[in-house]
């Protein structure tokens, strides 16, 4: 069988997944196997191949690390291919296993499928089928492995915000159907007050209604909303946050819960209200005094035109000097001012950095859980695909097995009535 010689399809090499692979081949027809083994090269990152099962087990072992999907023959010398998949099994549960069989392998089909194969190729080995097979597998195994990884960072990130922010979940009614121990910290309420309950339970009444309705329109159209938020603790105390709330799709691309994630902003607040109040304070202060200022200045000036004496002049004098003092004064005060404005706005840009940064954190959640699950769904219709195959084939072979075993059972009936025939009659002429 010349397989250097069949052609292959371009598609095969669309996703790539083969040349970032490494494949583990086992044949025992040296001829097929060199064959077989350089085409392979033209596509894989790396080719490993063996003689039989013992060789083969022997090259996993050293390789396995680097190994991402085998193929091997069923009827090899020294182990056979049930046996070194068997020791394979042995070690790794979920390595893509595929085998090279005739339709009359039934028994050896069987057994391998009780060892979880992915898929079998038929001889004799067609290469563009093979390597469709191959990279079918590869990517369905690269997708679920790379599901497996986006789920375990989905879950190192949120146990890492669940550790620093107040989050919760409610259904679409708004009701509380998650809170974490610091929204209950927080909000002053235990986890049975507040599950079943609607999130208006911590509502501050000084709380614009219009946000609230510009909130729950944005995440019913699907989109996430972001904000700042007054609430109010069960003591009524007021307690400021930076809110992400998103909505939850389910597969269907309907909305089943949402998630808020927030973080607590009230020392800000308040350090940029009580800044904001000395600041009109010493503002209104100011202009008080520059206007008191301006009035005895002015009394004076009219006082001494009248008057024209010494005594008049050098009080004149004194206030000219205290004027400079005082502007002095108030020009220190404007200083302190200023220094106080550029605090508070030092403040405010430290914050938005900080709640820029967060909504930064909350969306690459929110945007690699979605990725997840529509990945997930792709590989679950695929592994449908193959899951609804591999029942087929086990139904074909239980059939091709019944008439199998009834073709053997009409030979041995012939053989019977041969053997009887001859022991009554004498051995039959070959003739």
């Amino acid at each position: 069988m010349d397989i250097s010689n069949q052609k292959t399809d371009d598609d095969i090499l669309e996703n790539g997944i083969l040349n970032k692979s490494t494949i583990l081949y086992l044949e025992d027809d040296e001829t097929i196997r060199i064959e077989t083994t350089s085409l392979f090269e033209k596509f894989f990152k790396k080719v490993i191949s063996a003689k039989d099962g013992d060789e083969g087990l022997s090259l996993y072992k050293e390789h396995k690390d680097e190994i991402d999907i085998i193929l091997t023959d069923i009827n090899m010398p020294n182990m056979n291919g049930i046996e070194f998949m068997t020791e394979v099994r042995s070690i790794d549960q979920d390595i893509p296993l595929l085998i090279v069989t005739a339709f009359n392998d039934i028994n050896q089909i069987i057994k391998a499928i009780k060892l979880k194969v992915s898929d079998y190729i038929v001889k004799p080995m067609q290469m563009n089928t093979t390597l469709k097979v191959l990279n079918k597998i590869l990517l369905v195994n690269y997708n679920q492995k790379l599901i497996e990884k986006q789920q375990d960072e989905l879950k190192i990130y949120k146990d890492i915000l669940d550790q620093e922010n107040l989050i919760s979940e409610t259904d679409l009614e708004g009701k509380i159907i998650y809170a974490n121990d610091i929204f209950c910290e927080v909000s002053g309420y235990s986890r049975d007050e507040l599950l079943g309950k609607n999130h208006n339970i911590i509502k501050h009444p000084d709380f614009s209604p219009r946000v609230y309705k510009e909130l729950w329109e944005t995440i019913f159209a699907k989109k996430v909303w972001r904000g700042k938020i007054k609430n109010m603790a069960k003591d009524g105390t007021a307690y400021y946050v930076q809110a992400t709330i998103f909505p939850i799709l389910d597969e269907n691309d309907e909305i089943k819960k949402f998630v808020a994630y927030r973080h607590l902003i009230t020392e800000q607040e308040e350090e940029k209200h009580k800044l904001k109040k000395y600041i009109m304070h010493q503002k209104t202060a100011q202009i008080k005094h520059e206007k008191d200022l301006q009035e005895q200045f002015d009394e004076a000036l009219h006082y001494a035109k009248m008057q024209k004496d010494e005594q008049i002049a050098k009080f004149i004098h004194e206030l000219n000097e205290q004027i400079k003092l005082l502007r002095a004064k108030h020009s220190d005060e404007k200083g302190r001012v200023l220094s106080l404005e550029k605090k508070l706005k030092e403040s405010t840009d430290k914050n938005e950095d900080l709640q820029k940064a967060y909504q930064q954190r909350v969306e690459k959640l929110h945007s690699t859980a979605i990725s997840a699950a529509e990945e997930y769904q792709k590989i679950k219709k695929k592994n449908d695909i193959i899951t609804d195959k591999i029942t087929k084939s086990q139904e074909a072979i239980k059939t091709l097995q019944g008439y199998i075993d009834e073709y053997r059972q009409k030979i041995k009936d012939l053989e019977d009535v041969i053997a009887a025939f001859e022991a009554k009659h004498g051995p039959l002429s070959k003739n």
